[in-house]
């Protein structure tokens, strides 16, 4: 094979597993788009009730740690971490009505820590709590207006969830 055969080749797979991603990400955007300035009670009858709501909830990186390479350098990874700030719980006593930010997880281990920070045994810890998520499925942060209308539909997978007590 000469080598114009062969950049050809790398040029196409490069430019079809772009549209593949690309095409992906903009059909996931539509899903979500739909539901912006509908109540929030909308989603529940395909996301059933949310794990939570927080005060606010962003996104931030963790660096793995260093790891010396054969050359001597250190190869340090960026993982994505969700930050969620307050949580409480959707209804209860311990609900908070001015909370703008719903989490729903398809992921058991974020829904396991979500139940024991607002209702469980992490509750009245007062610290911040840290977990890591091995093959995380999708976290969605939803932001809702004070109408309970959605604003802002937000979905992850993130590595790492910490937990920030008011």
């Amino acid at each position: 094979m000469n080598q114009t055969t062969a950049t050809w080749l790398i040029v196409a797979a490069v430019i079809g597993t772009a549209t593949v991603l690309i095409g992906g990400g903009i059909a996931a955007r539509e899903n979500h788009a739909r539901v912006i300035g509908h109540h929030w009670r909308s989603l529940t009858p395909s996301w059933g009730e949310p794990d939570c709501t927080a005060q606010t909830a962003r996104l931030s990186t963790r660096e793995s740690v260093s790891r010396p390479t054969a050359q001597g350098g250190g190869l340090v990874i960026p993982h994505l971490e969700l930050i969620i700030e307050d949580p409480a719980p959707v209804i209860g006593p311990s609900a908070s009505n001015g909370h703008r930010t719903f989490i729903w997880s398809d992921d058991a281990t974020v829904d396991r820590h979500m139940q024991r920070v607002t209702v469980g045994d992490l509750r009245a810890v007062g610290m911040e709590t840290r977990i890591a998520v091995n093959r995380s499925k999708p976290v969605k942060v939803v932001r809702i207006d004070s109408s309970g209308n959605v604003i802002e539909i937000n979905s992850v997978r993130p590595v790492f969830v910490t937990v920030l007590p008011r």
